[in-house]
């Protein structure tokens, strides 16, 4: 296995769990929700206004909040060097997954 293979991440979008090598983690719903709105763009940023839309989205007491401080939690789960980001903020602009650095299985966003 190559040593780029060994650093992707593999995310189940229905069950919320993350699998790192040698670690697995679990997402909140609006993690999830976040995550898999940056999966549909991926390699194109996404706007925040688009991100704080998609978290309203859901029933009241069930998520919400700020995308940054999502973000930043994304990041704390998903990235383990700074060298290999998952997570690219272009400034003014918004957020986008680096391609082929995380895999998906399971459902679409919910």
């Amino acid at each position: 296995m190559n040593k780029d293979r060994e650093l992707n991440l593999l995310v189940d979008l229905e069950s919320g769990r993350i699998w790192v090598p040698k670690m697995g983690t679990h997402l909140t719903p609006s993690e999830i929700r976040l995550l898999a709105v940056l999966n549909r763009r991926e390699g194109r940023p996404t706007p925040l206004e688009f991100l704080i839309n998609e978290l309203n989205r859901d029933p009241a007491g069930s998520g919400g909040g700020n995308p940054r401080y999502h973000i930043f939690n994304l990041r704390r789960k998903l990235e383990h060097t700074r060298e290999q980001p998952v997570i690219i903020t272009r400034p003014g602009i918004g957020y986008y997954l680096v391609p082929g650095r995380v895999h998906f299985i399971g459902g679409a966003d919910k």
